[in-house]
């Protein structure tokens, strides 16, 4: 009987103690405030419990980052709680009391479409401000909102707030048109695209059609969406009469649904071979001048009413002559070359027209290979031709390089620097449109090596000067190329050395323009001995600002916040 007893007395002690340790949840010690920097089991209980209601779907690893305090944030705000992103005692009270039961609230109803007012209220953002990472398993809103956005620009996607492998091979076909990184899953660079693009368009129509443009897209993608949609369209129309005449005049800088029409009607009588993306930016310029001149109308690049005239007519004059990229071999007897400056040019064609290129280039003392092959070491002759004279830099031989370049008055090499891209103290400015905000480790760091050349761009001043890769860690190291490019960087940061740093315009080797943050000041060691330079600088890219605060609280973190700011300036968007 004692024994027993025993037995008993110890059950009711192991019962009190579980049910002492189950009342944590709720008794006064549960409520420790949890805020970014936060880390440990609570943050982890934080997070199953925001993931079970739909709000957060990033790793549960007890640290309490920026996408924990993103989901806590709109917890609170779908919640009528002050959304300040820190769990205090009445964010966990209201949320354990939802989340811990095994039916778990979700975090909005799974209707069967978005309304038509939310989907067009861009201007508070399709995702709200939360780009944190949604993927296989994820769901509630943020899923529903994606596959709503895929749905309106007429990809195939299954609907009702998970995250499928219907819906993740969406987002691939999606990520890999667009040229970003396939990966299934919807990061903050893939969401933030889609609601760029649904800012752009005013119908569905106009959405479908710019995506139905787009290189890779294929019948498969292009499957009937929900009913809540549109008809995809899954070719750019071939007639003038299914689209929408701009109602002003466009010219660069210019975008949204004006631009969208522009470059699909030009994409559609060969004039225009890029992303169908609303930008007004270099490519579309070139092609509104090559159609103008094949049209007898003053070639500016402007597209204005006499333009539209010529352009949204049956009889619209199609782009023969423009050369598109192709895989087909290089002929063993190459065409006689032809100097035509009607044209455009780009990576990826082979013909007489490249030859021909390459040909002029190499008579004025540019590092080119004549073979009619238009590879990487004709883009960057190019580019360095344009920066050389004047032109806009971005690798693409249109009607102004190819004019200028044929004229006999155009600019060779400086002296020194024959077989480099050229420094100048002043290039064309990018356009807005044209910069992204890059990621270091994820875009940029991977598409560099060492030896390659940057030109940057300082948008305070006009200056450009042209870097070159000295190694890669968590940011990029690089040094001037030439005394040239020195001067041109020391005057554009007041006459001095300073670590004082600025944000700038990187044009990268693949063509890409990305902001980054740098400084002039030389330190330890470099390896070009006549750049008047004694040392290397640095360059700063995107970079997670957790990740930043843990390995470069100083400096690191400094140049981080000068990126965001800039970005903000261009742009209204504020990253995390």
């Amino acid at each position: 009987m004692r024994r027993e007893r025993w037995r008993k007395w110890l059950c009711l002690a192991l019962l009190a103690a579980l049910l002492t340790a189950w009342s944590g949840l709720s008794g006064a010690e549960s409520w420790q405030k949890l805020k970014f920097g936060s880390n440990g089991p609570k943050v982890v209980l934080l997070q199953q419990t925001l993931a079970r209601l739909g709000y957060y779907s990033g790793a549960l690893d007890g640290k309490y980052g920026r996408g924990t305090e993103a989901a806590v944030r709109n917890y609170q705000a779908a919640h009528g709680l002050q959304a300040d992103g820190v769990a205090g005692q009445k964010t966990q009270s209201l949320l354990y009391s939802q989340g811990t039961a095994a039916e778990a609230v979700p975090a909005a109803p799974q209707t069967a479409a978005v309304p038509d007012a939310e989907v067009n209220a861009v201007s508070d953002g399709w995702f709200n401000g939360n780009y944190a990472t949604l993927a296989q398993g994820s769901r509630g809103e943020r899923v529903y909102r994606l596959q709503a956005a895929l749905v309106r620009l007429g990809w195939a996607s299954d609907t009702g707030g998970s995250y499928t492998a219907a819906t993740a091979a969406s987002v691939r076909a999606f990520q890999r048109a667009q040229g970003l990184t396939a990966d299934g899953k919807a990061g903050w660079r893939t969401l933030q695209w889609l609601e760029r693009l649904l800012g752009a368009y005013n119908t569905d129509e106009e959405a479908q059609a710019a995506v139905a443009a787009l290189p890779g897209r294929t019948t498969a993608q292009a499957a009937a969406p929900a009913a809540t949609a549109a008809p995809a369209v899954t070719a750019a129309p071939a007639h003038a009469g299914t689209l929408t005449q701009p109602a002003g005049t466009l010219r660069p800088g210019d975008r949204g649904s004006g631009v969208i029409s522009l470059q699909t009607r030009l994409k559609a009588l060969g004039y225009y071979s890029g992303a169908v993306d609303g930008k007004y930016g270099s490519g579309t310029t070139a092609a509104v001048t090559a159609f103008q001149r094949r049209a007898g109308l003053t070639a500016d690049g402007v597209a204005g009413k006499r333009t539209y005239a010529r352009l949204y007519v049956d009889s619209a004059p199609t782009a023969a002559a423009v050369i598109q990229p192709t895989a087909a071999p290089v002929a063993t007897a190459a065409p006689q070359p032809q100097q035509n400056t009607n044209i455009i040019l780009s990576p990826g064609n082979q013909n007489a027209h490249v030859r021909a290129l390459q040909e002029a280039l190499q008579d004025l003392g540019y590092a080119v290979t004549v073979n009619g092959s238009y590879d990487s070491r004709t883009k960057t002759a190019v580019q360095a031709f344009q920066v050389r004279n004047r032109l806009y830099v971005d690798g693409v031989a249109g009607p102004k390089t190819l004019t200028l370049l044929y004229s006999g008055s155009a600019l060779g090499p400086a002296p020194a620097e024959a077989s480099s891209p050229q420094a100048v103290s002043s290039v064309n400015a990018p356009g807005v449109g044209q910069i992204q905000l890059l990621h270091w480790f994820n875009d940029v760091k991977p598409a560099l090596k060492n030896r390659d050349k940057l030109l940057v761009y300082d948008p305070a001043t006009g200056l450009s000067w042209t870097l070159q890769v000295l190694s890669r860690g968590r940011h990029c190291d690089a040094e001037p190329l030439t005394a040239e490019d020195t001067a041109a960087m020391v005057k554009a940061f007041g006459n001095r050395n300073t670590w004082d740093q600025k944000a700038v315009y990187v044009h990268l080797p693949d063509g890409r323009w990305s902001l980054a943050s740098t400084h002039d000041m030389p330190h330890l060691s470099g390896n070009i001995k006549s750049n008047n330079f004694d040392g290397h600088l640095c360059v700063h890219f995107l970079r997670d600002m957790a990740e930043a605060e843990k390995n470069d609280p100083n400096y690191g973190v400094a140049n981080q916040k000068t990126i965001r700011a800039k970005w903000k300036a261009l742009t209204g968007q504020t990253v995390d």
